[in-house]
């Protein structure tokens, strides 16, 4: 009976060494796969300090993730996320459409820098979207690669919560000249679900012009306060919303509703204005 309890014991304990190893093996694969694959898909780096992952919950923690501006833009970062958790249903990751629980992203800080031509959040979208120019490259250089049976895993997102955020407002032609304004909280649901998943990419896209929307109606609400900023802020803010009511105006949903009303907000806000203008 000794031998029987020492040796249920001795596995319990390589059961849960294992558990902790492949938990630490893949925070780091987490790690590499958002500072490789994700700064190749949305074109600009990304870094990530640390993910821990709980196996037996599906809960996985982010540390540090920061995502840097497009080229050509000023200002050292598009966003920094404070507190990232995601809640993963562990069982959909052996199926074709994994489904995520729930997003909670806790105080993050939004870049808003709008260049002499564009915005840093605007052109991270059309990045996504596929937009950014490709350098054309000799046959020889790039040969087709085969292609693969297996299709794409697909991604559901049932809650997706992202609050207590600060945008820091950038306008490259009044010098740099700064404004910071609250962002109030973006609730989504049921991303992909309609469609029974969505790819990746598509769900990033949603999320990012949810996020560019509600971006764009908190600068403009704020425009009254910003007493020592030109009358090209204004335009600025005005240029903001429509890039996001373009970026998401064919994925439909809440990030459509959400771009729709940053414009709404914007031209409200720039109303009371008197003509679009600061005044000095």
């Amino acid at each position: 009976m000794r031998i029987l309890k020492t040796v249920l014991i001795g596995l319990v304990v390589i059961l849960v060494a294992a558990v902790v190893i492949v938990a630490l093996f893949l925070g780091q694969i987490i790690k590499t796969g958002v500072e490789t694959v994700g700064s190749q898909v949305a074109g600009v780096d990304m870094s990530l300090e640390k993910a821990k992952v709980n196996l037996l919950t599906g809960n996985v923690k982010l540390t540090g993730l920061v995502i840097g501006n497009p080229e050509g833009f000023k200002t050292p970062s598009a966003m920094e996320l404070g507190k990232f958790v995601v809640d993963l249903d562990m069982a959909s990751l052996f199926t074709d459409t994994i489904v995520v629980k729930q997003i909670h992203i806790d105080g993050p800080q939004i870049t808003y820098e709008r260049g002499l031509k564009a915005s840093n959040l605007g052109t991270l979208q059309d990045n996504l979207a596929g937009d950014k120019p490709k350098e054309e490259k000799p046959e020889e250089e790039t040969p087709e690669k085969p292609k693969s049976d297996k299709p794409a895993k697909k991604v559901v997102i049932e809650d997706f919560l992202f609050e207590n955020g600060k945008i820091n407002v950038s306008i490259t032609a009044l010098g740099g000249k700064k404004l910071t304004v609250p962002l109030p909280p973006i609730h989504l649901e049921n991303i992909g679900k309609e469609s029974d998943g969505a790819s990746i990419t598509e769900v990033v896209s949603e999320v990012l012009g949810a996020i560019t929307g509600a971006v764009g109606e908190a600068v403009a609400a704020s425009t009254g306060a910003a007493g020592d900023l030109a009358g090209d802020a204004a335009g600025a803010v005005g240029d903001l919303a429509g890039d996001a009511a373009g970026a998401v105006g064919d994925m439909g949903g809440a990030a459509t509703e959400a771009a729709g009303d940053a414009v709404k907000g914007a031209a409200e806000g720039l109303k009371k204005l008197g003509g679009g203008l600061f005044k000095k």
